[in-house]
């Protein structure tokens, strides 16, 4: 039932005025999704529908909403596949061209994660340790996001840029399986956010 709302939904970011592609609206939203609070709908709405967003069809919202329940209920009950929500192409130079999936997700995420991570990386109260766990894996889920950073790493890495491809989707697999579980534990660490069950769409 999904698939048959997010074809309108596809084809209306495509046209809408500044909106994002649907791509980039899931990694934004899992991003949102994470977050040791809940994001206004208002805000979040806004940067995904962009101009548009004041006079959306309900039908949009009705999309949008249903795609942010779907990812809620896979980051918190069946388990994050990054593969599943995102077509990730063979070859590397495919994923960071500018309407690759895989690099619109990652922008995505990158901009979501900006509403809560410095004030988690900078809290005096969350061990080092998992400040660097943290750090790692922002970087990892997003490094797609620039082909400049993902450059730089592969060269850093030693390994040739389709090789390093191939082993930092296996690492965004995993540390997307597991990022909400870290950024509560960050929140919990650094006392900003209340020590209470994580809220869900």
């Amino acid at each position: 039932m999904l698939e048959q709302l997010l074809t309108p939904l596809r084809e209306y970011l495509g046209e809408a005025r500044g909106a994002m592609p649907l791509a980039q609206v899931k990694g934004y939203l899992f991003a949102l999704i994470c977050a040791p609070a809940p994001i206004e709908e208002e805000v979040w709405l806004q940067e995904v529908l962009g101009e548009s967003a004041v006079d959306c069809d309900e039908s949009v919202l009705f999309a949008l909403m249903s795609l942010h329940q779907q990812i809620s209920e896979q980051v918190y009950e069946s388990g994050f596949k990054l593969t599943d929500n995102i077509r990730v192409a063979q070859r590397w130079q495919d994923n960071l061209v500018a309407d690759a999936d895989l690099h619109l997700w990652a922008k995505g995420f990158v901009l979501g994660v900006t509403y809560y991570l410095e004030p988690l990386l900078s809290a005096s109260s969350c061990s080092e340790q998992c400040k660097e766990m943290l750090a790692q894996a922002v970087t990892v889920l997003g490094l797609f996001a620039d082909a400049e950073q993902f450059n730089t790493h592969a060269a850093n890495s030693g390994q040739g840029e389709q090789a390093f491809n191939d082993s930092l989707i296996d690492m965004m697999a995993d540390f997307s399986l597991g990022f909400a579980e870290l950024i509560e534990l960050a929140a919990v660490q650094s006392g900003l956010f209340d020590d209470e069950p994580h809220w869900e769409a």
